[in-house]
């Protein structure tokens, strides 16, 4: 074996040892999720067979999702219209703008789905098996860590009038 033959094997060798990081996007299809903080869940739902996702804050939403490798983009989501606390309702607000800006996705061995966007502001939801009823509240005693997500898009401060 010549050298120049060694060497290409032991590249191809070393590329495969490395691995590849890209996430796989077979692993959303059907997986629920949440993220948790300031008083308000957030459920993330994907369906099992097509490329649509579903949840709520609030209000109920649904949507369509692409996915390449990492990348990943959502359409604005349609909504049901219902009343809630005014903070729960700007956390809504905050996170179906914060949704048609994502542009990335990173899904850990340990369930952690985060979604981040090009000014690197990210949600972190926890992946659980089945999600609460409509009407109950998840709480760390659920099966979600405390520490395990946070909802980065902070409200502005109303101005006063």
């Amino acid at each position: 074996m010549n050298i120049k033959s060694f060497a290409a094997i032991a590249g191809v060798l070393a590329l495969a040892a490395c691995g590849d990081n890209t996430p796989n996007p077979e692993l959303l299809k059907g997986a629920n999720f949440i993220a948790s903080g300031d008083g308000t869940d957030i459920t993330l739902s994907f369906a099992a067979d097509e490329m649509r996702v579903n949840g709520r804050v609030v209000n109920l939403y649904n949507g369509t999702y692409s996915v390449d490798g990492d990348k990943i983009k959502f359409s604005p989501f349609a909504s049901t219209m219902m009343m809630g606390p005014m903070d729960a309702m700007q956390t809504e607000q905050d996170y179906f703008q914060f949704m048609t800006t994502v542009e990335t996705y990173d899904l850990t061995s340990d369930g952690r789905l985060t979604l981040v966007n090009a000014d690197g502001k990210e949600i972190v939801f926890q992946q659980v098996d089945e999600l609460p009823a409509d009407d109950a509240a998840v709480t760390p005693d659920d099966g979600v860590p405390a520490d395990a997500v946070a909802i980065p898009v902070a409200a502005e401060p109303a101005q006063a009038e």
